[in-house]
């Protein structure tokens, strides 16, 4: 069991202390989530002995919106129709990349929609070890070529919506030589025509 906490605010999780309302908690939860009770805070003390994901919605903006947070929720408090809660990060896997993690969404149990919807799920299931494995300490810095090969993978692989957002990123990055140079492969996907790349 895990939590999977999900805001379309591209800054929400950038300063404590967290929170998230209500109404949405335990949406596109598993069955696990069923002896979990608002009502009987002794309940929601198990939500602090598991995993935690905070994620971005797909399509939020800021500069961390493709980055997930892992770690423990800690100090969950109701107050009227909000619980507010701190939030440790996993001292050796901290961030991990949101492309990874929405690679396996299926296996995760995050559904389409819910990737779009601002949310607390409590998730069946574990974590994978190897997803947890590819996560950093420290957040990693994305430059123009970090942005620009993601973006030439996404265009390769056909993922319009991620090309469409990594694209939009770029534009974040003033033009330069090296910008042009990084493009170049997705250049070719779009007109891989021999005469537009004489020798």
């Amino acid at each position: 069991m895990f939590n999977l906490l999900v805001s379309g605010n591209g800054e929400w999780w950038e300063t404590p202390p967290y929170t998230s309302t209500i109404d949405r908690f335990t949406e596109y939860s598993g069955v696990e989530a069923a002896t979990i009770d608002l009502s009987r805070p002794d309940t929601l003390r198990r939500l602090e002995e598991i995993p935690a994901l905070l994620m971005y919605e797909v399509g939020a903006g800021g500069p961390h919106a493709r980055v997930v947070r892992h770690g423990r929720i800690r100090n969950i408090v109701r107050r009227g129709g909000e619980l507010t809660f701190s939030f440790d990060l996993d001292p050796n896997h901290a961030y991990l990349d949101r492309a990874a993690v929405l690679r396996i969404a299926d296996q995760l149990g995050i559904a389409q929609f819910e990737q779009h919807r601002t949310h607390w799920a409590i998730k069946d299931g574990d974590i994978p070890p190897e997803l947890i494995a590819a996560g950093t300490a420290e957040r990693a810095q994305r430059t123009v070529a970090v942005v620009a090969g993601e973006y030439v993978e996404a265009r390769r692989e056909g993922r319009r919506r991620d090309a469409r957002e990594l694209a939009e990123e770029l534009e974040g990055f003033p033009p330069s030589l090296d910008k042009a140079l990084l493009l170049v492969p997705a250049r070719i996907l779009q007109q891989p025509t021999p005469e537009l790349y004489p020798i």
